[in-house]
């Protein structure tokens, strides 16, 4: 477990309310449209796919706010007539992980990280991220995939 301060990071996002039983509308067809938009619209794309959880729990029922996000260079581009739009996200404290291979394995990695921080009576803050670092759809075992979460900082 790396306990870490993320510096806000300029994003290219689509935002939603959504819970995990629904989710899956959302895989491969957000991303896609959103490195389409930034290619449109000229944007320099400078990181991977971002996925944040607020509010997520764990429980598929349970709605949450959803946004997935493509680090962009700064830019004065007008986004008129697009679907997304554009924001720093703010610094996020949080422990981190990694996952090596398919998404199946995600639940293991956020109960690692959620047990660590139990064990040294850490407090989350209720959002988490997923970095998708290397997606491979043909070969999921290829998948890299950093999982943050956000904790309270301690004074």
């Amino acid at each position: 477990m790396q306990t870490k301060t993320i510096q806000p990071i300029h994003v290219l996002y689509f935002e939603t309310e959504t819970s995990f039983n629904n989710i899956m509308q959302y895989v491969r067809v957000v991303a896609h449209r959103l490195y389409r938009e930034a290619y449109r619209k000229e944007l320099e794309v400078t990181g991977p796919i971002y996925w944040i959880y607020k509010g997520a729990d764990g429980n598929p029922e349970t709605q949450f706010n959803l946004s997935i996000a493509l680090p962009v260079s700064c830019s004065n581009t007008e986004l008129a007539g697009s679907e997304f739009k554009l924001k720093y996200l703010n610094p996020f404290d949080c422990v981190a992980g990694h996952l090596y291979g398919s998404w199946q394995g995600l639940g293991r990695i956020y109960s690692e990280l959620a047990h660590d921080l139990a064990t040294e009576k850490r407090i989350m803050s209720g959002e988490n991220r997923e970095i998708y670092l290397n997606m491979d759809f043909e070969n999921p075992e290829n998948n890299i995939t950093e999982v943050q979460i956000g904790i309270i900082k301690s004074a």
